[in-house]
């Protein structure tokens, strides 16, 4: 049921739209450059502002967010001695890191939450009690995610092609850092940003990220001369499904043993479902906008996207033998 779900309601829409962005490239010759514009200067400002705003980040998920820390720090480090072995030049490795640290949670993470904690076994007289505990634990991971995302990620895409201060004076020039700054500012300082008359124009532009941003892939895509035998590809892309869910399951147990309590068995399930989403489709994003291996952060988009259908339902059928 799990698999079924996924490739229906999630994978056949997001290459539907990849397939749609490809078909237009053919036919109209797309701007990749322009396109990526758009996205970086209109749609993910407007999708953080709204999103930051509107959510509500709960008081004491400190340790949640340490251990979501301590993973994308491990996943760097993976990153780093795949570079090592493979001789990666400084943007390969940083297209390296980005594909590693940062998952899909915005798209594919609420889908599956909801998805889990609204079918047996957590289904407790036709009411699903532990699906309010399972989204606050997916926000909280989903908030932190877009944040570092959006800074950490950007900079380390710019900085595989840049020296270090222009890789940050890049960075500090794009508009997202400042719409989380003003969006917090706006939450702690009470301002009502809906009644502000641009709040319906962000509605809609944060609305069109998933669409955009999967039709520039499949423009990128009908632009790249793709190699299915990529070894690295392949590497990145197993290290990321199969092998750092491992990782993030024994960070479960390890801060459940520091700090007894981390991880409730919904909490655990939440997080060992983040370790396992792929990879971000802004690291293709912001590779194409850099021009740091577009091409490879592309097809590692993909090819994740397209075998977590796989590897995701191994794990949730996982964490059920462990924490249900």
């Amino acid at each position: 049921m799990v698999f079924w779900f996924i490739i229906e309601n999630t994978m056949l829409p997001i290459f539907l739209l990849v397939l749609i962005g490809y078909g237009l490239d053919k036919k109209f010759g797309l701007d990749i450059k322009t396109l990526s514009k758009f996205m970086f200067y209109v749609v993910i400002p407007s999708f953080i502002f709204t999103t930051v705003y509107e959510t509500e980040f709960p008081a004491g998920s400190t340790r949640i967010i340490i251990s979501i820390a301590v993973f994308m720090v491990i996943s760097c480090f993976i990153a780093d001695i795949v570079g090592k072995i493979r001789h990666y030049d400084p943007g390969m490795l940083e297209s390296c890191r980005n594909a590693l640290m940062f998952n899909n949670t915005g798209n594919l993470g609420v889908a599956l939450i909801i998805l889990v904690f609204s079918h047996e076994p957590f289904i407790v007289n036709g009411q699903t009690p532990y699906l309010a505990e399972a989204l606050v634990i997916q926000i909280i991971i989903f908030l932190v995610q877009s944040i570092s995302l959006n800074s950490l990620g950007l900079y380390q895409s710019a900085r595989g092609r840049m020296s270090v201060h222009d890789a940050f004076r890049i960075m500090m020039g794009m508009p997202m850092i400042y719409v989380l700054i003003a969006a917090l500012l706006a939450r702690y300082v009470g301002f009502d940003a809906k009644d502000f008359f641009f709040w319906p124009i962000m509605e809609m532009s944060g609305k069109a990220l998933l669409p955009v941003a999967m039709i520039s892939i499949g423009a990128q895509l009908s632009q790249t001369q793709i190699k299915w035998l990529d070894n690295d590809v392949w590497i990145v892309s197993g290290l990321k499904l199969f092998i750092l869910p491992v990782i993030g399951l024994a960070l479960i147990y390890a801060a459940n043993m520091l700090f007894p309590g981390t991880f409730t068995p919904v909490g655990a399930m939440v997080f060992l479902i983040y370790c396992a989403i792929p990879t971000a489709v802004n690291t293709a994003l912001f590779a194409m906008e850099f021009g740091n291996n577009p091409n490879y952060a592309t097809q590692i988009v993909m090819n994740t996207t397209a075998l977590s259908a796989i590897s995701l339902t191994v794990y949730i059928f996982i964490g059920h033998l462990l924490f249900v």
